[in-house]
């Protein structure tokens, strides 16, 4: 019996979808007018508040994230950031396995306490960042 194999390479479909699209024109017209530096003014003048749910969610993935990495020699940052009101950890390994039942339950977490998740390369090493809002706008 043959193995199954399924390839597609999307590739040169994505590239020409991006270079029909007007979008990233928008943004720099955006950009040259001032509208984020203006954008960003007003959302500050907005009291926020710390979200005691984020703030756990928070802490409690980055000690579980710490223990994550320390067993493939990656490293782990987290940050509470005041100026763009959210909090980050990225992870940085050469590789990422979730091989086990415990693994496992740290992705499901990390997707079920998080808002967003993304992976990057960044100094040669793969780099998991979780976004949590952990701010709230008092309105």
């Amino acid at each position: 019996m043959e193995n199954v194999v399924y390839e597609k390479d999307y590739g040169e479909e994505f590239r020409e979808r991006n270079d029909k699209a007007k979008g990233q024109d928008f943004l720099d017209a955006l950009k040259d007018i001032g509208f984020f530096q203006a954008y960003k003014e007003e959302m500050d003048k907005i009291p926020k508040r710390v979200v005691p749910k984020e703030k756990e969610d928070y802490e409690y993935l980055l000690g579980e994230c710490d223990a994550y990495v320390r067993q493939f020699g990656g490293k782990v940052r987290g940050e509470v950031d005041y100026q763009k009101w959210q909090a980050t950890i990225d992870l940085y390994q050469t590789h990422f396995e979730f091989c086990d039942r415990e693994a496992l339950t740290l992705l499901k977490e990390i997707a079920e306490r998080a808002e967003n998740v993304t992976f990057s390369i960044k100094d040669g090493l793969l780099r998991m960042s979780i976004f949590i809002g952990y701010f709230d706008e008092v309105y």
